[in-house]
């Protein structure tokens, strides 16, 4: 049996715990203002994917699509769905963008009201007509 060197993973030092704060809970059904704002272009990216699969699929030969799905309008129906699918991706990019925008906070407005009165002048009512 070999003696521990200094150096061991059993005897390195105890260093602080690093990342995120254990009381951070995740909470999978946040509301839309939570969602993070750098990933706005991820339903685009990931939609645009399928989208170019469908693309090339309404590529193949016409009566190749027409006798794998039995009907002879296969190829004008994949293209419409990759044309669907990427707009609805990139749509939904668009409202994560606009949605998860940082806002400025609204101008805080003086009011006079909150002054105190000057005691050396007489204090007169007056209505306006």
């Amino acid at each position: 049996m070999m003696a521990k060197s200094p150096r061991s993973p059993d005897r390195l030092p105890k260093l602080p715990r690093t990342g995120p704060p254990a009381n951070i809970v995740f909470k999978p059904n946040a509301p839309l203002h939570a969602l993070p704002h750098a990933l706005w272009w991820q339903p685009g990216v990931y939609g645009s994917g399928p989208a170019v699969l469908l693309w090339i699929v309404a590529r193949l030969p016409a009566d190749t699509l027409a006798a794998a799905f039995g009907t002879a309008l296969a190829p004008a129906l994949f293209n419409h769905a990759g044309d669907t699918v990427f707009v609805t991706g990139w749509i939904a990019s668009a409202l994560w963008l606009w949605f998860t925008r940082k806002r400025p906070a609204p101008a805080v407005q003086q009011d006079p009201v909150g002054t105190v009165p000057d005691a050396s002048q007489p204090h007169t009512q007056t209505r306006q007509m």
